[in-house]
């Protein structure tokens, strides 16, 4: 079955990011994968490989953080099946852009849908962007849907 993944951060503009990828979806007849990536803790990113490792230098209770972020993603996976879309979840632990290229790559997604918040240049100079990171990397087309309000 075709499969379209939708990263999901829960933002405050996470609607207009599941409607679009939900559209997606439905457009081209494909089941719908909700994504969540739980990063660990910004100062050790990067200087451990091992999750567990990570998990246990900064106490991240990994077991809890992950059981509740499934309970809202299978949440959200329900209402869209509600909709009418086919719909599962996954949650995942590591570096956002290398979790979600790797999921698409295992579940065999051919689009990937991710939202753009619209931060500033000098923002992702010094933290970089999900966004950036997997379009320079995957081969998957990739659909970026703006997220900042348009008045702005």
């Amino acid at each position: 079955m075709k499969k379209v993944l939708v990263a999901v951060d829960f933002s405050d503009t996470q609607e207009r990011l599941l409607s679009a990828a939900t559209d997606e979806a439905r457009a081209r007849g494909a089941a719908l994968v909700l994504l969540h990536v739980i990063e660990p803790a910004a100062e050790v990113a990067g200087f451990e490989t091992d999750p567990e490792m990570m998990r246990l230098r900064i106490g991240q209770d990994f077991e809890v953080e992950q059981r509740i972020e499934k309970e809202r993603l299978a949440q959200l996976a329900a209402e869209i099946t509600g909709r009418g879309v086919d719909c599962e979840s996954h949650v995942r632990f590591g570096l956002p852009a290398d979790e979600i290229i790797a999921a698409a790559a295992e579940l065999g997604a051919e689009r990937l849908v991710m939202g753009s918040h619209g931060h500033g240049a000098i923002y992702h100079l010094f933290t970089g962007s999900v966004v950036t990171g997997v379009l320079k990397r995957t081969g998957c087309p990739v659909l970026v849907v703006p997220l900042r309000d348009q008045a702005k």
